[in-house]
């Protein structure tokens, strides 16, 4: 490194000297001397760098010593280490898609107990709606007669009364033509009771 350095130099150095020469009409002299003055320069920045590349490199050695003595791994095993590089790799990759299938494999297993219990309690929370309805009897047009008979036709609940239809209810309940009963004031607000208990 030194010594291509130190040619480059003197070649930049005869060339500036030649332009010199011919620039300023100067002798050979002063050529000669920017081209040994070049190639001292030359020879300095070489060694100077050459020396800061060596202590670079021991430095990198020391530290890769001291690393493979802290993970227990022997000195022995560096070229090995270094043609297996590749296949370390590999490894390493495979082992952590295998951790991360495995995780997902729990992750799935924890989805199905979860909606499993999801069911259960959609199923808990039906049968207590049909133990323990909504009081009707807030509904203004509903008694504990109309009550009785929306809970025999199976309608337990303000959300449940907001979504059924109206002749339907009708037929359901027996409800005749010249009675005042007013179906539809029951659904608004059986869907206003429906919104204050969410």
């Amino acid at each position: 490194m030194t010594i291509v350095i130190g040619l480059a130099l003197v070649l930049l150095g005869l060339a500036v000297g030649f332009i010199v020469t011919w620039a300023f009409g100067a002798g050979a002299t002063i050529t000669l001397f920017i081209g040994v003055l070049l190639v001292v320069a030359g020879a300095i920045v070489g060694f100077v760098v050459e020396w800061l590349i060596d202590v670079a490199y021991r430095r990198n050695r020391e530290l890769w010593q001291l690393l493979r003595q802290r993970g227990g791994e022997p000195a022995e095993k560096e070229a090995a280490v270094s043609d297996q590089g590749e296949e370390a790799a590999a490894e390493t990759l495979a082992e952590f898609l295998h951790r991360r299938d495995e995780e997902v494999r729990k992750l799935r297993e924890q989805i199905a107990a979860s909606d499993a219990q999801l069911d259960s309690l959609r199923d808990d929370f039906e049968a207590y709606q049909r133990t323990h309805p909504d009081d009707m009897t807030v509904i203004k047009g509903i008694g504990p007669v109309y009550q009785w008979k929306l809970r025999d036709a199976g309608v337990n609940t303000y959300a449940q009364l907001a979504h059924a239809d109206p002749d339907q209810l009708r037929r359901m309940l027996d409800i005749k033509e010249w009675q005042r009963v007013d179906i539809e004031s029951w659904i608004e607000q059986a869907r206003d009771w429906a919104q204050r208990e969410v």
